[in-house]
């Protein structure tokens, strides 16, 4: 039986396996940042369940502009995790010298060309909905989300997770669960919620694919999602990868060998990653 309300729901790019791994093994302070993870994202989880607006039906893409409306900006959290923070960079304005400003910024902006370009979609709700995102957000924070309006962007601990606006498929794929959110309504549990993470994944491999200094064709990118985030030292090329699942990454770290299964003989029961 579906949940009556229509849950926008915290959806992030780390898996909670991964963080709570992290919470255990390692050095104190990467078990200090993953620990402090797992208690933001489930105060985070906890806001966005009794937040949650009444479920309405999914809508169906009904844009007639002939304009592409793209907006962005890019806010400062400070390490603190009161949003959204500082304005520090918006539409047309110039480089600000921060680099996870300035990767949110593009990599926004490369999400919103990909499917304006391919779909003629103008933004997450095809009515030019402006793409905010706030970066450093708390102190190591170990985890990107989609909150249901903006994107929040932690930056690593530095010994296990690189900054999260490294990666330009980590923004197309936490952008991408807004348009699901809108597309479909996708109840955020059991297979309706790992299609969302699936689909998620496969866009966000297109806007890494889109927005390469030469576009790739499917057959010629990596199909690796978050590649680039994991830390040097850490045994692996990314957090999933899509042209060969559970072989992403192999350090205890992370709790060893990536789970994620390649076909449905390796399915779980599981309500873990709810």
């Amino acid at each position: 039986m579906h949940d009556p309300r229509h849950r926008h729901t915290f959806c992030s790019i780390v898996p909670p396996y991964i963080i709570e791994a992290l919470a255990v093994s390692g050095d104190r302070s990467s078990i200090r940042a993953a620990q402090q993870t797992l208690r933001l994202d489930a105060e985070i989880r906890r806001r966005r369940a009794t937040r949650a607006p009444a479920r309405q039906a999914p809508k169906a893409a009904t844009s007639a502009s002939s304009t592409p409306h793209l907006s962005r900006t890019v806010y400062d959290a400070r390490h603190k995790t009161t949003l959204p923070g500082t304005k520090v960079r918006s539409e047309g304005g110039p480089k600000s010298g921060d680099v996870a400003v300035d990767e949110a910024y593009d990599g926004t902006g490369d999400t919103f060309n990909f499917y304006w370009d391919i779909f003629a979609r103008d933004s997450i709700d095809d009515e030019g909905l402006p793409l905010l995102s706030s970066v450093h957000y708390a102190t190591n924070y170990d985890n990107a989300f989609w909150d249901g309006t903006r994107m929040i962007f932690g930056d690593g601990d530095t010994t296990v997770f690189n900054r999260f606006t490294i990666s330009v498929d980590v923004i197309g794929h936490e952008l991408t669960h807004g348009i699901t959110d809108h597309l479909a309504a996708l109840e955020y549990q059991g297979q309706s919620g790992a299609l969302n993470e699936s689909m998620s994944d496969v866009f966000g491999s297109m806007v890494k694919q889109y927005s390469a200094p030469t576009r790739q064709h499917a057959a010629d990118a990596d199909w690796l999602i978050g590649a680039g985030l994991l830390a040097k030292g850490i045994k692996g090329t990314a957090l999933r990868s899509m042209k060969a699942p559970g072989t992403a990454y192999d350090d205890p770290k992370l709790g060893g060998k990536d789970p994620q299964p390649a076909s449905m003989s390796g399915y779980v029961t599981t309500d873990d990653d709810d």
